[in-house]
This record gives structure tokens, C-alpha cells and sequence, in this order.
């Protein structure tokens, strides 16, 4: 008895396989900006702010006030103008699985800016909220929480030039009389993939040379079957 195989459509088939696999919208890995001055945003990209929150249940603790924030407030702080287009703002847990949305959407408005190393003109992004105790106790649970800026508009640059890009951003929290910073520890800039279905740019060729290799591999297996169906059977 003989085993025949069909090495050929089975490596038609591997290199189907692979080119449809390289055709597929990869995604990015988040960018370190911590020390940068400026970030280049594209539409849909964000940048992520790790905040470090538990300083404000230290402060409201020696007060006797609850360890969990009522409101919300951000300024993040660019060259002037500031970038045009909308933005849109969020507060979130690091996992992302409780998030809460600042009203919106924003634009960054002139404003006056006084520090250390540069005091004037800027455009600036800002927004506050009111939670509620339940949602404040589900974002300020742990120690760190995460305000998340999406450009929804054009390609956008910002940044103050003088300064960080975690530098750019204040962030108070503030319950019963009491408010306190929280500061960034890291900023990431993500990327976010094509939707699903959509493939990348210059992936055409790969769909097309994938289906060519389909139609190839299918006439390989009709011949092998043609074959097998022409031979006579064993005694």
C-alpha cells in the first residue's frame, strides 16, 4: 500500500497562510513619551496619564473626609494656539475596565501660563466632573487611576516646549473643602490598529498573491485527484 502526498498544495497552502497572516492590521505597542517635550497625535490616537492617586486618601484621612474624590478637574497645557480639532477626555482604572467620561468634546482655548521655565501664551485643554461615591470608589480603589486624551481631530502636535509632556498636564481631586495634585508618573502615546477588517495600507498585494496561491493550490489538488481517479485498483 502507498501513501501519496501532495507536498506542493501543502506549501501553497503555508504560504497562504502566511500572507494572509501578514495582510492582518497589526497593533501598536504603546510609545514611552514620559520625557519627551512634544507628541504627534493622529486621529484616534491618545495619550495615557498614570496618575498617582493615593496621596488624596492620605490628605483626607487626617481630615476625616472619605478617601475617594467628589470632582475632577484637568488643565493640559500646549504651545499657543494649541492644536485645532476636538478632543475627548476620560478617567479610568488601570485595567480600563471602569471608565468615566469628562463632558465633552474639547478644544484646546487660549490661556496665560506662568512657570519656571516659561511664563505665557499657551492653548489649553480643560475639563472637571462630579462623580458620584459609588464611581469614585471604583476608579480611586487602588493607587493609581488613568485620564486618557483621544484626538479626534487631524494630526495634532502638543506640548509646551519647555516641559515634559506628563509636565504639560495638572490634575486636582477634591472632596469636602479639601483638593490635592495628583502626578503623572508615566505618559504612553497609543496607536490604536485600522477597525477590524480594514487592511493596512500597501496590504493589497499580499491579498491578491494569497488568492493566486488559493487558485493554485486548488488546481494542484483537482490533478491529484485526477490521477488517483485513473489508476487501477491493487489486486
Amino acid at each position: 500500500m502507498r501513501t501519496e502526498r501532495n507536498w506542493g498544495a501543502g506549501w501553497l497552502g503555508s504560504g497562504v497562510a502566511a500572507l494572509l497572516a501578514a495582510s492582518l492590521p497589526l497593533a501598536a505597542s504603546p510609545i514611552n513619551v514620559t520625557n519627551q517635550t512634544t507628541a504627534s497625535l493622529n486621529t484616534d490616537d491618545a495619550l495615557f496619564f498614570t496618575l498617582a492617586t493615593y496621596g488624596f486618601a492620605v490628605d483626607a484621612a487626617a481630615f476625616g473626609l472619605s478617601p475617594y474624590p467628589a470632582v475632577v478637574s484637568f488643565g493640559f497645557v500646549s504651545s499657543s494656539p494649541g492644536p485645532g480639532g476636538l478632543f475627548d477626555a476620560m478617567l479610568e482604572t488601570p485595567s480600563g475596565s471602569v471608565i468615566a467620561a469628562f463632558p465633552g468634546p474639547l478644544e484646546f482655548v487660549p490661556a496665560q501660563y506662568q512657570g519656571a521655565y516659561y511664563s505665557g501664551p499657551v492653548g489649553e485643554l480643560e475639563a472637571s466632573f462630579t462623580l458620584s461615591p459609588a464611581l469614585s470608589q471604583q476608579l480611586f480603589s487602588g493607587a493609581t487611576a488613568v485620564l486618557v486624551l483621544q484626538n479626534l481631530g487631524p494630526t495634532a502636535s502638543v506640548g509646551l516646549s519647555s516641559y515634559t509632556i506628563p509636565q504639560d498636564l495638572t490634575v486636582s481631586l477634591s472632596e469636602g473643602g479639601l483638593t490635592t495634585g495628583s502626578p503623572v508618573v508615566e505618559a504612553t502615546l497609543d496607536d490604536p490598529p485600522p477597525p477590524g477588517g480594514v487592511p493596512e495600507p500597501g496590504s493589497g498585494w499580499l491579498l491578491a498573491g494569497g488568492a493566486a496561491l488559493c487558485w493554485a493550490a486548488a488546481a494542484a489538488m483537482k490533478r491529484v485527484r485526477r490521477r488517483k481517479r485513473q489508476k487501477p485498483n491493487a489486486a
